[in-house]
């Protein structure tokens, strides 16, 4: 992996972003230690100076020169204590060093100190407190403040010494950084060239420490497998309509061919035509079956929701349907509320319990009991279709709801097997729910949606 294609990325860039900010913040630390530092070492040898030089004036103001003198040469600190007494021409009569000025306040003086080696020459910085006396005579309080200057140059140099630690460790962070990004790219990059190529089964990959690219990567599977679904889903519906199209064409090219090659009545050509006219009927209501199904996927319908009575929509389709389960020799027993409203497409809603009730009395022998229901509560309605026929087995409960999907492989009867397509998409338009179980026996279809009382006006 090459250094400027590492210095390129986004994360290296921030993380020198924030290691310049924080090296700018730690050198602001710095100066301010240091300044603290040497602040307060300076007051503290002021101090001591300053309590010095009071005492030894107030010395002199009490027993004059003299003993000023006796008190400075008797002094147990003198060694490492600077005392100077200058008289009115500037001649040094007391103490031990007369290199300042007579001037009163504070002087810093640079004094050479001897060294044992002869080639080196050294020299101490002087803190001195210069206080006038009486009879035109200076005092000098001083003390050696070098020690000031090296406590702050050891703070510089501990704070230049983690500046290279912070560099080092961030810049080597950032690389670090860097590569694992760069290597979690490559690794998406290469599972989407992997799918481009047609490897649809294959998925991006996404680590444990479900950082950003791993939550991006996992919605970006989730779509995928949303794809691939639709994409099975379209050729399974390209197979059925072949499937189904294929048998009625070929008996309307079959009856065509026959009525043309052979010479029929008038009474003949006319049955002829009348089944041609029937097969194409059965092969347009097919097409716009599918053409209706995409309508209600696309979602076009939403903006057309208005407040609905679905107490009152499975009312009348009961009572369409009642005459023809009558004919069939069986009976819708309804347990319906009134005045149940939802907002959502009425015409829709209504084929939703229509093909729901027409495939429980199509698909059931006779005598076989429905039940109809219609229930809400404080935040859910459900509408029920049971009835006591054979059922769906459990493995094709999902797959009724595809479209061309029928469990008589044969397809003898008379369908197209979208009518559950149909409802499934309706419930995805309305934003419900469809649920397939066991009746025992028969089976039991649940329409659920949540709902929240008195959220339509009646």
């Amino acid at each position: 992996m090459k250094l400027p294609e590492i210095v390129d990325t986004t994360s290296f860039k921030l993380s020198a972003l924030y290691l310049a900010l924080f090296l700018i913040s730690f050198l602001s630390i710095g100066m301010t230690v240091y300044w603290l530092t040497t602040h307060t070492l300076e007051q503290q040898l002021k101090s001591g100076i300053e309590a010095d030089a009071n005492r030894l004036q107030a010395e002199y103001d009490s027993d004059g020169l003299e003993e000023l003198k006796e008190e400075i040469d008797e002094d147990d600190c003198l060694a490492s204590h600077t005392y100077g007494i200058l008289d009115r021409n500037g001649r040094l009569i007391g103490g031990n060093f007369g290199g300042f000025h007579p001037i009163e306040g504070w002087q810093t003086i640079v004094r050479p100190v001897s060294s044992q080696s002869p080639h080196q020459v050294e020299s101490e910085l002087l803190y001195m407190k210069v206080v006038p006396l009486p009879g035109r005579y200076w005092l000098g309080v001083g003390r050696d403040g070098g020690y000031i200057g090296k406590a702050g140059d050891a703070v510089i140099r501990a704070f230049l010494w983690g500046i290279v630690l912070v560099i080092l460790l961030g810049a080597g962070g950032g690389v670090y950084i860097s590569r694992s990004f760069l290597n979690k790219i490559r690794r998406i990059t290469s599972s989407t060239e992997a799918i481009i190529a047609g490897d649809l089964q294959h998925r991006l990959p996404v680590s444990k420490n479900r950082d950003e690219l791993d939550n991006l990567a996992s919605l970006l599977n989730l779509m995928l497998d949303k794809i691939g679904a639709l994409l099975e889903n379209v050729q399974q519906v390209s197979n059925d309509i072949a499937h189904d199209l294929r048998t009625p064409i070929s008996h309307l090219q079959f009856r065509l061919e026959d009525a043309a090659a052979r010479d029929l009545s008038p009474a003949q050509y006319k049955e002829s035509i009348a089944y041609a006219i029937q097969e194409i009927d059965g092969i347009l209501g097919t097409f716009s079956a599918l053409l209706r199904i995409s309508q209600i996927e696309s979602g076009s319908r939403r903006s057309g929701f208005k407040p609905v009575d679905l107490g009152a929509v499975v009312l009348s389709v009961i009572d369409a349907l009642g005459p023809v389960a009558e004919e069939r020799g069986k009976a819708i027993r309804t347990a319906v509320e009134k005045n149940v409203m939802l907002i959502g497409d009425k015409e829709l809603l209504t084929q939703l319990v229509f093909n729901l009730l027409e495939n429980a009395i199509v698909h059931t022998p006779e005598r076989t009991g429905i039940d109809a229901a219609l229930h809400a509560t404080d935040d859910r309605l459900e509408f029920t279709v049971a009835d006591r026929g054979p059922g769906i087995p459990e493995a094709y409960r999902e797959k009724v709801l595809r479209r061309f999907f029928r469990l008589e492989q044969s397809r003898t009867t008379q369908g197209n097997g979208l009518g559950l397509s149909i409802v499934a998409a309706i419930t995805d338009l309305h934003g419900g729910t469809l649920t397939l179980s066991d009746n025992g026996p028969g089976l039991k279809v649940v329409f659920g949606i949540p709902h929240k009382r008195n959220s339509a006006p009646d």
